[in-house]
């Protein structure tokens, strides 16, 4: 601690990686395991640098919360590895940084972030405001069940997967589109982001959309399990990551029904390729903990194993669900024809309230807060306010841009074109992901549609 203590008074000036590098593990010495919540792990830690200045970023990437917190997490997975996953009790210490560094250098230099994150999608506005997880490749050993890594190779193992459960959970919160649709919706917009990033960022690392695999994330997630209850499970937010850490999912489920070669060569083709195993002659690696977990779901947690905002592909499926969802809706005429219980509904609702005029705003917020309260979304008027509120906060930036009656854009298409573009670029409206509470960032969460 003698060397943070210097860095404070300014005695060391911290002006490389390598000696933020060491502030941050000293740090994670005790933030890894030091209690008990959101607010703890990588999330405590990266709170402590920044109160003091001090970042990995450089330039743009200066404060950037996914930069600073992804290098957080590789300390971590370092930590786990040189404890033989947590099986040895000799933990490296504050003294131990140099042998650290050294040993995990490939995880923790300057440079390594480049082989995780695409530089345009670390640059962008959200993810230098909430953590996100790689758009790459993997964490080191998150796509295995915590402290049971498989040495299985490297890459996007967890990408569709991931991509999956977001799209199921979608389906059974909502009641308003047939699975069919959700599933088109699902498949072509991650077919149109797939192409785009390999476009902008071609790469190896980003693979090439292949509908035999997406499809079978679907099946594997129960995209058609019509026997499944909704229950209030389905409205907590997403953390895949927890769940794979659990052994509740298995990234290598598909060896179940194809072989390596079969998989492979599904990139591209149409139609989908059928099975070419038994499924009922393959036993699954991994074994799920059971609950209660021992903790494991806090740990992938302190380790940055899930994301305050989700992927590209995820906000897109979102943002293209919402639209269709408010398909066709006349608000010209006020805002009798909203379901309320609905979240696209709100969304759009107070995107119309974001074009009207101050004294007009009065009435329809008071409006809108009433029917959201009287549906049991938010349980209060005056959070329901807040809540209003700051949506339009992220929504009138967006208002300049559009001419017409009023500035409302004149055509329905107009409108929903600018609701998804909101939406993709304001992932954080969704409420879908724990975003740590101490970072006090607004939480746009809504009650569930269940008792």
């Amino acid at each position: 601690m003698e060397f943070i203590a210097k860095a404070k008074n300014g005695e060391v000036q911290v002006d490389s990686h390598d000696q933020v590098l060491r502030i941050a593990f000293i740090y994670m010495d005790e933030g890894l395991w030091g209690g008990y919540g959101c607010d703890y792990g990588v999330f405590s830690v990266v709170e402590r640098l920044h109160k003091y200045g001090w970042s990995f970023g450089q330039g743009h990437l200066k404060f950037n919360r996914t930069l600073d917190i992804f290098y957080l997490a590789q300390i971590a997975a370092g930590i786990y590895r040189s404890t033989n996953q947590l099986q040895t009790n000799v933990y490296p210490k504050p003294d131990d940084f140099d042998i650290f560094y050294a040993r995990h250098y490939q995880l923790l230099n300057q440079d390594a972030w480049k082989e995780y994150y695409s530089p345009a999608f670390l640059a962008q506005p959200l993810s230098a405001r909430f953590y996100r997880l790689p758009d790459l490749r993997d964490l080191p050993d998150a796509s295995d069940p915590l402290k049971a890594p498989r040495q299985k190779g490297i890459g996007h193992h967890n990408k569709l997967p991931c991509w999956a459960y977001n799209v199921v959970r979608t389906h059974q919160r909502q009641s308003t589109l047939p699975v069919e649709t959700i599933i088109q919706i699902a498949l072509s917009t991650l077919e149109q982001t797939i192409s785009r990033q390999r476009k902008e960022f071609p790469s190896p690392s980003i693979q090439p959309y292949s509908e035999t695999q997406a499809r079978f994330w679907l099946k594997y997630m129960k995209i058609d399990d019509s026997s499944e209850p909704v229950i209030r499970q389905a409205w907590t937010s997403n953390r895949f990551g927890s769940l794979i850490a659990q052994g509740w999912y298995d990234a290598w489920g598909w060896e179940r029904d194809y072989s390596r070669q079969r998989w492979e060569a599904s990139i591209g083709v149409v139609p989908p390729l059928d099975p070419d195993l038994d499924e009922t002659l393959y036993q699954s690696e991994v074994t799920w903990c059971g609950y209660p977990d021992g903790g494991i779901t806090a740990l992938s947690w302190y380790r940055g194993w899930d994301a305050e905002l989700g992927s590209e592909e995820d906000l897109a499926f979102l943002a293209a669900v919402a639209v269709k969802e408010t398909e066709g809706i006349d608000t010209d005429t006020g805002m009798d024809n909203l379901d309320y219980a609905i979240r696209s509904h709100i969304l759009l609702g107070v995107m119309r309230v974001a074009f009207k005029m101050e004294m007009e705003r009065a009435k329809d917020i008071d409006d809108l807060k009433g029917r959201i309260v009287k549906v049991g979304r938010i349980d209060e008027e005056s959070k329901a306010e807040e809540w209003i509120r700051q949506a339009l906060m992220v929504m009138e930036p967006y208002v300049p841009a559009y001419q017409g009656h009023d500035g409302w854009p004149a055509t329905v298409e107009d409108r929903s074109e600018l609701l998804r573009k909101i939406l993709v670029e304001n992932g954080h409206l969704f409420g879908r992901w724990t975003v740590c509470p101490s970072y006090k960032e607004f939480d746009f969460e809504l009650n569930p549609r269940v008792s």
